[in-house]
């Protein structure tokens, strides 16, 4: 048998294996070693980490599909003006008598007035509107100040073709709103009716309002991100506004009440606080223009029956109705406390009628 010279070669494969488990010492292959490649080795991070975009985007497209589905079943009621550069919707109903203006809330809109507005329109002229970046309203990216709000409100009773005398309706912040229109247009105004309005020094003479505000104001720098996200509108966080209205203007309110748009405005409403109230401190009183103060009975912080009774003292005028069973909410969202609402304005509206005919 013949010997084989000169030097032995290893065969070695054309193309090794990339990804081996181990080399000839049984370690981890270097390269996955070294780029944590092992599916052993923080299994759990690795989950959450790439589960999280994934999440969210689902929700971001949940969002955007729905948003789109809600505003095509809930067209606007009443009619789209432009009004200095900006869409608002406004809705009038009723044919005679002074115009009841009906002024909404942090984050309210032309929905919720749902059993009011009809109710008042058998006895006056009556219209409700959406501030700029609510409800139907387009957005606006001007700072949000009482006076600006006034000035676009009484541009939206002209382009309506709603001559005054006016009696304003304002509820909660609208209470505020409400008294600065009152102040800059004095002569157009013949009446008001506060709905458990808001009064300025609220936080400041309330240590229990000062922490419910600060609670609710801070929950609400973060419910634009919330939203785009989906979860607002998955867990109903605002559903409760929405609840006790008509049928169609509960499902108007509730779909605006998960939009991007509406509660980005009412975030940035309550960054204006300050703003606004600072504005009504400058405001006179009322002297003896009819008025009317709504309190509601039920679920009142530390110091809001001295604060409403307060409010019951900027005109001569005034009545003071205390609604047993209402809250904050319920006032105007439940037909029961939203008739006793109605009775309330029909009688400014009378005194207002007769100091006309006079």
């Amino acid at each position: 048998m013949k010997k084989a010279t000169g030097t032995s070669r290893e065969t070695v494969p054309a193309h090794p294996p990339l990804l081996t488990t181990a080399d000839g010492s049984g370690h981890s292959y270097e390269y996955r070693r070294n780029h944590n490649f092992s599916p052993g080795e923080n299994w759990k991070y690795r989950f959450f980490a790439a589960l999280i975009p994934c999440l969210t985007g689902i929700g971001s497209l949940y969002q955007a599909v729905s948003t789109v589905r809600d505003l095509r079943n809930n067209p606007p009621p009443g009619k789209l003006l432009d009004i200095d550069g900006c869409r608002l919707h406004a809705q009038t109903s009723g044919v005679c008598g002074p115009t009841v203006v009906l002024e909404a809330g942090l984050g309210g809109m032309s929905s919720a007035w749902g059993w009011i507005q009809p109710e008042v329109a058998q006895f006056s002229r009556v219209i409700s509107y959406d501030r700029v970046g609510l409800g139907w309203s387009g957005p606006d990216i001007a700072p949000k100040t009482a006076a600006l709000a006034a000035h676009r409100l009484h541009s939206v009773l002209r382009h309506s073709r709603l001559p005054p005398p006016y009696v304003l309706v304002g509820h909660s912040m609208g209470g505020l709103l409400v008294r600065v229109f009152a102040d800059i247009y004095p002569d157009e105004v013949a009446g008001m009716v506060l709905l458990d309005a808001a009064h300025p020094d609220q936080h400041l003479r309330s240590e229990a309002i000062n922490t419910h505000m600060r609670t609710g104001f801070r929950f609400l720098k973060a419910v634009p991100l919330l939203t785009k996200l989906g979860y607002v509108r998955l867990a109903g966080l605002f559903n409760v506004w929405s609840e006790g209205l008509p049928a169609r203007q509960a499902a108007e309110a509730k779909a605006f009440l998960t939009t991007y748009n509406h509660l980005k405005t009412t975030r940035d409403e309550s960054l204006a606080w300050e703003i606004i109230c600072a504005e009504v401190r400058e405001t006179t009183g009322l002297m003896d223009t009819p008025l009317a103060v709504v309190t509601a009975a039920k679920g009142v912080l530390s110091g809001h029956p001295e604060l409403q009774r307060e409010l019951a003292t900027l005109s001569s005028d005034c009545s003071h109705f205390i609604v047993k069973g209402a809250d904050h909410v319920t006032l105007i969202a439940h037909r029961e406390y939203a008739l006793q609402v109605v009775e309330a304005i029909r009688q400014v509206v009378e005194k207002v009628k007769t100091s006309c005919c006079a």
